[in-house]
């Protein structure tokens, strides 16, 4: 079973996929961060990223989830992506589209 899996990954070249679709996530997550106080710092490698913020994470993954988008809360303040293989950028923008707009919503909020 491992090593069919291990043969998918190779023959449909998916780790190309999460090298490639991988930076496009960050470096939109790093616009974020340059574009929103509510946001510190982006971390992370491939598809495994987490952005730092000034603000709980909870209600953000509670709302985005309400929205079709499946993140996760790390550390209180830690958005997390942990998406499939099969990601591509079409998903990252919807899932930053979201991001961004429940980021002003609470920035508002709090104002």
């Amino acid at each position: 079973m491992a090593l069919e899996f291990l043969a998918i990954v190779e023959d449909e070249k998916l780790l190309d996929n999460v090298n490639k679709v991988g930076a496009y996530l960050q470096q939109e997550l790093k616009t974020i961060v340059e574009k929103s106080a509510a946001a510190k710092e982006v971390r992370g490698r491939g598809f495994i990223q987490g952005i730092n913020l000034e603000i709980p994470a909870r209600p953000i993954v509670d709302e985005a989830l309400s929205e079709g988008v499946l993140f996760n809360s790390t550390q209180d303040t830690v958005v997390r992506f942990l998406p499939p293989f099969l990601l591509e950028e079409k998903h990252v923008d919807k899932g930053i589209r979201v991001l961004k707009k429940l980021l002003r919503k609470k920035r508002k909020a709090a104002a």
